[in-house]
């Protein structure tokens, strides 16, 4: 058991029946405690059966109330990854510790269709204190956390309260959130959300979490017309990240232009988001070191979904000198230079069709993939 390093545990191999041969439980504390090598967990629920967060919560805390004889200091605190998937938070969870997570390295929390409809014919409905056991959850980790991915994506209303502010340290919790390197937030809204206040929201992060390298904020509005513009302020928080390297955002540049209402595919506007999106990656460019920029663009509600694309820039210097993945060098070295991956509207047998110029070099081909950040699995 000794070489074990990942055990997947989804909600039909849980048994709960006493006396039972099957997985239970009781059997993944019991393989935790004696395999020194494990340190990934991943929880699964289903459309049909969760796993409910107050058990994982439980056995999490459990495993630090072994006495030394049954758990050396190697294997405390041993679970460097968690994921949560599907989970169901239907019981109060509020007076639970959550220490068993405190020494993650790597968190994803994922909770989009089905953790709030599957007993709603029962009355059961999320805990009021959902997004409150959520932060503290999170917070837990703050002092060794170096990944956060969360996505609230689904239509799980008690979520939209879910605020980034949750996650700022006590007073004087100097050694908070140094260590994290990634963000990745994606979350679904209403209109009462901080998460509309992109500024805010961005000043937040920046102050919070100052040595992201990669940051992903998706933010879902109901309908097209509660999307979150785009507006240059952002320059300023995102100038406080003197570490970033990639960046994704999902923020509208087209209301209120009249250029958003082509219900066809359109290779000329495809052509003028991109000018937009690319002036606005060389003004971010300006203030810190990107290496990869990618913008998710939405069009108004009965939009042919073919419109509804990623933007993706690379950045490299103009002179090829310096490292580039060093913000200074770069600066010294000459212009950093904004270039665009090839979508398949930017092939040159197509550039009659564009209106215009494209705004900068195109790299790459249409058919390799790109990835948004580095992947922790």
């Amino acid at each position: 058991m000794n070489a074990i390093r990942k055990v997947n545990i989804r909600s039909n191999a849980i048994i709960k029946k006493a006396n039972s041969d099957s997985f239970g439980l009781n059997h993944l504390r019991s393989l935790i405690v004696g395999s020194t090598m494990l340190d990934t967990l991943c929880f699964t629920g289903n459309e049909y059966k969760h796993i409910p967060l107050i058990t994982i919560l439980n056995l999490l805390a459990s495993l630090q109330t072994y006495s030394d004889r049954r758990i050396t200091d190697t294997q405390r605190n041993q679970i460097r990854f968690l994921s949560l998937r599907e989970i169901s938070c239907f019981e109060d969870c509020s007076n639970i510790s959550p220490m068993g997570l405190a020494c993650l390295e790597v968190l994803h929390i994922y909770w989009q269709r089905w953790s709030d409809r599957v007993r709603s014919d029962m009355g059961r409905h999320p805990s009021k204190t959902t997004c409150e056991v959520l932060g503290k959850m999170i917070k837990a980790a703050r002092y060794t956390l170096q990944s956060l991915k969360i996505d609230f994506s689904g239509k799980t209303k008690i979520l939209t309260n879910f605020d980034i502010w949750m996650l700022v340290g006590d007073e004087g919790d100097a050694g908070a959130w140094k260590k994290l390197r990634k963000l990745r937030v994606t979350i679904s809204i209403d209109c009462g959300s901080l998460f509309h206040d992109i500024v805010g929201t961005l000043e937040a992060i920046a102050d919070i979490f100052p040595n992201l390298e990669t940051l992903e904020l998706m933010i879902d509005a109901p309908t097209y017309y509660d999307t979150t513009k785009y507006t240059p302020r952002i320059l300023s928080p995102l100038s406080k990240l003197k570490s970033l390297h990639c960046l994704k955002l999902a923020l509208d540049f087209e209301r209120g232009t009249n250029d958003e209402h082509n219900r066809n595919i359109d290779l000329k506007l495809y052509n003028r988001c991109l000018h937009r999106r690319y002036a606005a990656t060389q003004a971010i460019v300006n203030v810190c070191p990107l290496t990869r920029c990618y913008w998710k663009n939405h069009f108004r509600d009965g939009i042919l979904k073919e419109n509804n694309k990623f933007y993706r820039f690379v950045v490299g210097n103009e002179s090829g000198a310096g490292k580039p993945d060093d913000f200074d060098s770069s600066q010294k070295a000459g212009n950093r230079v904004v270039k665009t991956k090839m979508l398949w509207w930017m092939e040159q047998r197509r550039k009659c069709e564009l209106g215009d110029d494209l705004p900068c070099e195109v790299v790459g081909s249409d058919e390799e993939e790109y990835m948004t950040s580095d992947s922790d699995e």
